[in-house]
């Protein structure tokens, strides 16, 4: 047993610093190639690509039906349920595809807009692409092998960008956005077959497929809302604002995504193949469940809080005068980058236990309750309505805990006290720079929070400095 544990320890301690280093080098990568871009094109452009990318992104939800999840959750999975659903998500993605591609029009006509019904029927080809290499990637998730994930994604991304860029430097527009979409998908895929090294055989059992729905029925519902209502604000945007201000909006989405991704996305990949590995052992769950926490709330707070500060110089250096509206919006959504990895830590542990359904109680809440950013954008506008969205996800952070402190007997007040102890640096920077003009230069209140932050780790000998060495150590 022992010898179990030290093994899942030290297989989710290389997993975490192999995602780790890669969502730098994917975020790194992601980055310059969205500020290459944003400068080769015109807010108006990300703004259709945002359009028909609601609907994309919307219909992977179909593709998997929450099996590959079901898959990682399942201690024993044979080799005919690995088969059976990789043919179950091919099936279901060719018909959604073709969904995509005649309701395109119709999507055209409720956008008015034509373009965006000619940029869809290319984009239609993702979800068939896509479900060629879900499976692949639930098995490598499984046995923990982030270090194959991470470096085909950030090849696929590279490659991806790369065409795009040199479409754009075509005079392609926003079809320069669509090939990049289309490249990346293709070369993601294909390196997941490699690197998986497993091929589906000529197997189908339903008896495989409906051992699997019990648990995958309720991930699908959550992740079938959770979609609906995450795109459901640049679909609200797109139909009562212009296309230039959905443009400006989803470049801060979008750069306030690549901080999430970056202090979140690792925590939610390890840890839920990690706790469904740990779901008998109660002290070993909580234990790692606490550490990660803690450490997610370092790397959030420290990263976000740069963004923040830093944010005005950075978006006008980078994209240039024309994306000057995305700076309040950016800085307002940073603000969820705080909450992020603990939402995601929290959906996973649950998941991990085998609550699916209790994880889509909660999702379903967090999503009724984004209609009131909604409401509030309908009427009062733009920053209003980023203001709102914070709000919303405050607010499930605590709903959230609570349901932490119930069913898996963690308490609540202990993540709250180890979320705002972690917050205060950010906090004092921010009260000393609202209460005085002699520091006002975004570069001397960055380097005074950087400061500050490290400072208060090693005088409070914050635990968070030993994971991360002990991360380091025999990767």
């Amino acid at each position: 047993m022992k010898a179990d544990q030290d093994d899942i320890g030290s297989k989710t301690k290389r997993g975490f610093v192999w995602d780790m280093l890669g969502s730098f080098a994917r975020q790194l990568v992601s980055f310059v190639i969205s500020i290459t871009l944003a400068r080769l094109l015109l807010p108006e452009q990300f703004g259709l690509i945002g359009m028909a990318m609601v609907f994309v992104s919307f219909s992977q939800v179909f593709v998997d039906v929450g099996f590959t999840q079901g898959l990682i959750q399942r201690k024993n999975v044979s080799d005919a349920a690995y088969s059976s659903v990789f043919y179950m998500n091919l099936a279901i993605s060719l018909c959604i595809s073709l969904l995509i591609f005649l309701c395109a029009p119709l999507i055209g006509k409720f956008y008015d807009s034509k373009e965006v019904s000619n940029v869809l029927k290319y984009l239609a080809l993702i979800p068939a692409i896509a479900a060629l290499g879900k499976v692949h990637a639930a098995i490598l998730v499984k046995r923990l092998n982030f270090k194959v994930l991470v470096i085909r994604n950030v090849i696929a991304i590279l490659i991806g960008g790369v065409v795009g860029v040199v479409a754009a430097l075509q005079g392609k527009g926003v079809y320069s956005l669509v090939w990049q979409q289309l490249v990346t998908i293709v070369i993601d895929t294909l390196l997941l077959w490699v690197g998986s090294g497993w091929r589906p055989k000529q197997k189908f059992s339903w008896n495989e497929v409906q051992s699997l729905f019990a648990f995958s029925s309720f991930v699908f519902l959550d992740q079938l809302f959770r979609q609906i209502f995450n795109k459901i604000d640049t679909l609200f945007i797109g139909k009562f604002f212009s296309p230039a201000i959905l443009g400006y909006y989803t470049r801060a989405e979008s750069l306030n995504s690549q901080i999430k991704d970056y202090t979140s996305n690792s925590i939610r990949k390890v840890a839920f193949p990690l706790f469904s590995k740990l779901q008998d052992d109660a002290v070993s769950f909580k234990s790692y469940f606490l550490r990660i926490f803690r450490l997610g709330t370092v790397a959030a707070v420290f990263i976000g809080g740069i963004l923040y500060f830093i944010a005005a110089p950075l978006i006008l250096g980078l994209l240039g005068e024309k994306w000057a509206q995305t700076i309040p919006i950016f800085r307002i959504l940073v603000f969820l980058t705080f909450t992020a990895p603990h939402i995601g830590l929290i959906g996973k542990a649950l998941q991990g236990k085998g609550y699916s359904k209790l994880k889509f109680k909660l999702g379903l809440v967090h999503h009724l309750l984004k209609i009131i950013p909604l409401v509030l954008g309908y009427f009062y506008g733009i920053i209003v309505f980023s203001y709102g969205i914070v709000f919303v996800s405050v607010l499930y952070f605590l709903i959230n805990i609570i349901f932490v402190d119930r069913f898996l007997s963690i308490s609540a007040w202990q993540q709250v006290l180890s979320f705002l102890y972690l917050l205060l640096p950010f906090l004092f920077i921010v009260g000393i720079t609202s209460f005085t003009t002699a520091i006002q230069h975004p570069f001397l209140i960055t380097s005074l929070f950087v400061v500050s932050m490290a400072a208060f780790l090693i005088i409070t000998k914050d635990e968070s400095i030993s994971i991360v060495r002990r991360l380091l150590v025999k990767v």
